[in-house]
C-alpha cells in the first residue's frame, strides 16, 4: 500500500476536487471541452452510485483513451484510501491492455510513478485499483468486481455475447456505472447497440449519456488534426468507409450484401490496377462464402 505523509494528503486534496483541475494543475493535460463534458457525466455517476451508461464514441486520435486514462487517475486519487474497484476490458491484451496500462502511468506524470502494478493486470494507488482484461475468448476474467466503474474499451471489437455473460455481471454488487468507448464501424456492434440504447434513456429523462465527437469537433481544437483529415479525404474521398467511420463516425453497415463497401475496401491492392493478365503470371481468385460472418454469428449466439 502507498504511504502517504501529511504534505502529500494535502496536495491530493487540493488537486482532486474536480477533474478539470485535476487534469489541469496535477497532470498538466488540459482537457478539451468535449473530453470534458464527457469525463465530468460520468465522474458524477459514479459518485451518486446510479448505475447509468454512457457511451463516448470520438474519432481517431482525439483523446479517447487519454479521457479515460485521467477519468482514471482522477478517480483513483479521490478513492484512494477509500478504496475503488474499476474495471477496462480491451479486446485484446496486446497490444490494447498493456498499451493500456503503461498509457496510465505515462499520463500521470510524476504522479504515475506511485502507482504500482500486481499481477500483471492490477493498477494500484493505496486502496484504489484497476483491474485490466482483455476479451479474448482464452482470456479469464473470474472473480473480478466493478464496484463503481465498468469500461468497455474498443467495444465495437467486442462481441455481445462475451460481454453479457462475462463482464456485465460484474457491475451487479456496487450498481456500478458503464462505459462503451470506441469507433464508429457498423450497426451491429456492441458499440452501436449500447448508443441506440443510451438514446432512447437520453430521450426519456434529458440526460445525456452519449458523447460523441467527429472529425468537425476536434478541427477545431487542433489545426493539425484538420489538416491530417483533409489530406485522408482527398486521398480516400469522403465516402469511403475508413473515413466516413473512423473520422465522420458514421456507422457503415457491413452486413448488407457480400460485396459492400468495406469489403470493397479491404479488398483495394497496393499496385495499380490492370485490364487484363500479365504474360507468364499466375492468378488465382478465391472466395470463402462468408465463412468468417457465419463462424461470428454462431459464436456470438452460443454465448448468449
Amino acid at each position: 500500500m502507498t504511504r502517504l505523509t501529511p504534505k502529500h494528503r494535502k496536495q491530493i486534496r487540493a488537486a482532486s476536487y474536480t477533474i478539470k483541475g485535476f487534469a489541469q494543475r496535477f497532470i498538466g493535460i488540459p482537457l478539451y471541452p468535449y473530453q470534458l463534458e464527457a469525463a465530468k457525466a460520468i465522474v458524477h455517476s459514479v459518485f451518486m452510485r446510479d448505475g447509468m451508461t454512457f457511451v463516448i464514441i470520438f474519432c481517431r486520435q482525439s483523446g479517447k483513451d487519454e479521457t479515460l486514462a485521467i477519468l482514471f487517475l482522477f478517480l483513483m486519487t479521490r478513492f484512494i484510501e477509500w478504496g475503488i474497484d474499476i474495471v477496462c476490458a480491451h479486446p485484446t491484451f496486446k497490444p490494447q491492455t498493456i498499451n493500456a496500462m503503461e498509457r496510465l502511468k505515462k499520463r500521470g506524470g510524476n504522479y504515475g510513478r506511485r502507482l504500482t502494478r500486481t499481477a500483471g493486470y492490477i493498477m494500484r494507488l493505496g486502496q484504489a485499483r484497476i483491474c485490466y482484461f482483455s476479451t479474448e475468448p482464452n482470456a479469464s476474467q473470474v472473480g473480478a468486481t466493478a464496484d463503481r466503474l465498468l469500461v468497455m474499451n474498443e467495444a465495437q471489437d467486442i462481441t455481445l455475447g462475451v460481454y453479457y455473460k462475462r463482464f456485465a455481471p460484474m457491475a451487479a454488487s456496487g450498481n456500478a456505472t458503464k462505459v462503451f468507448s470506441g469507433t464508429s464501424w457498423t450497426s451491429g456492434t456492441l458499440l452501436a447497440r449500447e448508443k441506440r440504447l443510451t438514446l432512447e434513456a437520453e430521450k426519456k429523462d434529458g440526460v445525456k449519456r452519449v458523447f460523441l465527437v467527429d472529425c468537425n469537433q476536434v478541427d477545431k481544437m487542433n489545426k493539425y488534426y484538420l489538416q491530417h483529415v483533409a489530406n485522408e479525404t482527398l486521398k480516400l474521398g469522403r465516402n469511403h468507409p475508413f473515413i466516413r467511420s473512423q473520422y465522420f463516425c458514421e456507422e457503415i453497415d457491413a452486413q448488407v450484401g457480400m460485396f459492400n463497401a468495406v469489403r470493397r475496401a479491404l479488398m483495394q491492392g497496393d499496385e495499380p490496377g490492370q485490364s487484363a493478365p500479365e504474360g507468364g503470371r499466375a492468378y488465382a481468385f478465391l472466395l470463402d462464402a462468408a465463412g468468417q460472418d457465419e463462424a461470428r454469428m454462431s459464436s456470438d449466439e452460443n454465448a448468449l
